[in-house]
Order: C-alpha cells, then structure tokens, then sequence
C-alpha cells in the first residue's frame, strides 16, 4: 500500500515578517545562521531517494518558504536546531 502525502496545519500565516536562527553542531564546534523575511508558505517537503521506492512519500521534513527584504527567496529545514520568531 502506498502512503498518502501528509499535510499539515500552517503555524505562521503567509505575510507575516519572521527572523529564523538555525544551530549546527559538528563535533565541538556550532554554527549560528540567521536571516529575516516574509513567509511565503510552509509545507512538508519529501524526503529520501528512488532507492527508497514509494517510502519516500510517506517521510516528510517541514519546511518554510520565505522571502528576504532583497526578494531572495529561501526554503528552510525545520528541525530541531531551529528557532523562529515572529516581528510584527
């Protein structure tokens, strides 16, 4: 049987300025990357490869689409390394 796609519920309504700050931690060293934009929309994204035949639906990561003030957009892995804020 071949899992449906999951959904999930938005937790940041599209439009609204967010600062997102994500830790990663190699051996004892960590690095902090922050940036600042507007949620464009989040979603589950799939994860795995051919390899993984029809699993690969059923893994999924969150992630978060957002636009910067330059107009780049990027899309974020939400993990636990990963801190949001709301600016409005």
């Amino acid at each position: 049987m071949i899992p449906r796609p999951q959904t999930i519920e938005p937790t940041y309504a599209e439009g609204s300025r967010v600062r997102v700050t994500q830790h990663v931690r190699v051996g004892h060293r960590q690095w902090t990357t922050a940036f600042e934009g507007t949620v464009i929309s989040e979603s589950l994204r799939p994860i795995g490869g051919m390899e993984m035949g029809a699993k690969a639906a059923a893994l999924n990561q969150p992630t978060l689409r957002v636009r910067s003030a330059d107009g780049e957009v990027t899309v974020v892995a939400l993990d636990g390394g990963t801190t949001i804020e709301v600016l409005n």
